[in-house]
């Protein structure tokens, strides 16, 4: 009995369209078009970590052992070490700054003498980080790895057989300095790292989960109307169409405020759990032996214009989202019908920019994808957040200024389907007709 009751059940289950084309034949579509646009992102990403990859090298010891056979050792490993004239520490970091390198190596005074008396040696390193990417980490992190096995080698090569385990396991201490938009810190770079996984990552997601809300809310507001014979009744009332699509508009976004202040006030709580467990003791790591320094996250604390440029951004991409489902609630027959063609109409706006973005610039693309990309709204909402995290107000601004153009072609859009005998007439409906007709 089992058997043919769970038969039955499929049966009906799959041939209620709304269930067939949200559940199975869109993730079928989106997800291998997903899959390749992520793809160029992510082999983009790769790109920069293919083949030798350019280190500077500042030479303070200025010996046969740092001018020759150190270099020797990082081109067999794939690294090629770009010679930097400085002087001193200072001269090295602004030096670093204005190069295009992304990773420097700064060897003290006295590194020969340590290194070949078999002691632990201490060197600097500078990160040079100037786009918000999982490429730029990964590359750092492939750089570390990759400095690892010189020094190692460099080690064996010195010591031979007799090299001390424990020395060859660490044979530098590394004093890392992370550059960031005109910034500069001392940390380890893998907290840096999580605090731009947060940016790139975290923020993006709660936004775009927010925004999906909205459009929901403002799609069942007027299929509801539809499916429940109640539409036909509120056009008849002595006002004109547009109050009541004001209302419907005024009722989302009173809502979609309350999302906002719910998000904010998340946020915050989350800000504050993160900045106290940074608080504490961190280690500078990397490809040596670590050494304690205090660390805090008001160190890499993002740019004054970001907490306002993020709430306006999130605020309206909520409203851009709104609109959406006001068109498409319009063009539901039903609740149901509504918000599967909310999911079909908004998974492939937000989730492509989402996952490329992640691992690329947009200007590392190719121009038909990044023209692509550019004329969906919503990569502006990624692209203002990360503009607003590093300070580029004018960035931000254009960002802005673009999802606000669409969010007004959209308001026009909705107000002239919603004039017109379209408001009733429009019916697409996901479900079977038997079902459909009551």
């Amino acid at each position: 009995m089992l058997r043919h009751l769970l038969r039955k059940e499929v049966k009906e289950l799959l041939m209620e369209k709304s269930i067939l084309i949200g559940a199975i034949i869109i993730p079928l579509i989106i997800f291998p078009i997903m899959g390749a646009l992520t793809g160029l992102g992510v082999g983009a990403a790769m790109e920069k970590t293919m083949g030798r990859i350019p280190v500077g090298c500042a030479d303070l010891d200025g010996t046969n052992l740092t001018m020759n056979v150190l270099p020797k050792l990082m081109e067999k490993e794939g690294i090629e070490a770009v010679r930097v004239n400085c002087l001193d520490l200072s001269g090295c970091i602004k030096a670093a700054a204005i190069s295009d390198l992304k990773f420097m190596i700064i060897i003290p005074k006295g590194f020969t003498r340590n290194f070949t008396a078999g002691l632990q040696s201490r060197i600097e390193t500078v990160y040079s980080i100037r786009s918000l990417t999982l490429s730029d980490l990964m590359l750092s992190g492939k750089l570390s790895d990759l400095m690892i096995e010189v020094f190692r080698s460099l080690a064996e090569k010195l010591h031979g057989k007799e090299v001390n385990l424990k020395f060859f396991e660490k044979p530098v201490i590394e004093d890392s300095l992370i550059l960031y938009f005109g910034r500069m810190v001392r940390a380890p770079i893998e907290a840096i790292g999580s605090m731009f996984l947060t940016v790139l990552f975290g923020l993006p997601m709660v936004a775009v989960i927010v925004a999906s809300y909205a459009s929901t809310i403002s799609a069942t507001s007027i299929a509801l109307e539809k499916e429940s014979k109640t539409l036909e009744v509120l056009l008849t009332i002595p006002t004109r169409r547009l109050t009541i699509l004001l209302s419907k508009l005024l009722g989302t976004f009173f809502i979609v405020i309350l999302s906002t202040v719910s998000f904010l006030v998340g946020f915050g709580i989350y800000s504050l759990m993160l900045a106290g467990s940074m608080g504490m003791s961190s280690s500078l790591g990397g490809f040596g032996e670590t050494s304690s320094v205090q660390f805090s996250l008001s160190a890499i604390q993002p740019s004054p214009i970001f907490l306002p440029i993020l709430v306006a951004s999130i605020f309206i991409a909520m409203v851009m989202m709104t609109c959406i489902g006001l068109l498409v609630g319009i063009l539901g027959g039903d609740v149901r019908s509504a918000q599967q063609l909310v999911g079909a109409i908004t998974f492939p706006l937000l989730m492509p920019p989402f996952f490329i973005l992640l691992f690329t610039s947009i200007e590392s693309l190719p121009l038909g994808i990044h023209l692509a990309l550019l004329a969906d709204p919503f990569t502006h909402l990624f692209l203002a957040i990360r503009s607003g995290f590093t300070g580029d107000l004018a960035s931000a601004l254009m960002s802005i200024g673009v999802m606000l153009g669409f969010t007004i072609l959209l308001l026009a859009l909705s107000s002239w389907f919603f004039m017109g005998e379209r408001l009733i007439t429009m019916r697409i409906s996901l479900r079977r007709r038997g079902s459909s007709e009551t």
